[in-house]
């Protein structure tokens, strides 16, 4: 007998999981973007909102409720620490005698990319690819494990800060809406189904809204 109750899950109720391809780009002095650098092999990112919020009492009772969302908050967990990436964020320097730490004297918001597998009700995978705006960070942990009896291979946490960029017009200026108010990017998705999905990830790609 059938069970009528067992519906079909909907091929757009996703599940996310895995990471790769991580990489990064820095602004150019000419207000453009350099190409994308790897930044080696990860194995987890983790990100959160940055909010908070506030309620507002008039005649005994809540008549505002806002939240103030700044952006977002992040761990980008590698297995091994990208040192081109530390030297492009001012973090180390190669001397004559090797490669050191210094501190650091400049913290410049730039571009992470990666790639998340997403799986749908059909039970087909397919790959999103991700970019995160206005990107800051600081040095990653280090902890190293004296093996004992298999290789205790380390893992590295980079935090990370995303203020996002402001979304572009049509015509390519700033955009902001009929209130006056600017959009703010912090992450931008594209999935197979979207168009220009096959070079999305070559370049930095600026947010920007559609023509009308």
């Amino acid at each position: 007998m059938t069970n009528t109750n067992a519906a079909a899950t909907p091929a757009q109720n996703l599940i996310r999981f895995n990471i790769r391809n991580a990489k990064y780009a820095f602004p150019t002095p000419d207000g453009g973007w350099g190409d994308f650098v790897s930044m080696g092999t990860s194995t987890k990112m983790a990100l959160e909102t940055d909010s908070s919020e506030k309620e507002v009492y008039g005649d005994g009772e809540c008549i505002i409720h806002y939240v103030n969302e700044k952006g977002k908050t992040g761990t980008l967990t590698q297995n091994n620490i990208c040192n081109a990436y530390e030297i492009a964020c001012g973090r180390k320097i190669l001397l004559e005698n090797g490669l050191a730490d210094i501190k650091p004297t400049k913290n410049t918001p730039h571009v992470v990319y990666f790639e998340i597998c997403e799986m749908d009700g059909d039970n087909e995978i397919s790959v999103a690819k991700c970019m995160l705006y206005g990107v800051t960070s600081t040095r990653p942990s280090e902890s190293y494990d004296q093996n004992n009896g298999e290789i205790n291979e380390s893992s590295f946490d980079t935090p990370l800060k995303i203020k996002g960029i402001k979304v572009l017009a049509a015509d390519g200026k700033v955009y902001v809406d009929e209130k006056g108010n600017n959009r703010l990017v912090w992450q931008l998705t594209k999935t197979p189904d979207m168009e220009g999905y096959a070079d999305f990830g070559s370049t930095v790609v600026v947010p920007k809204m559609k023509a009308a």
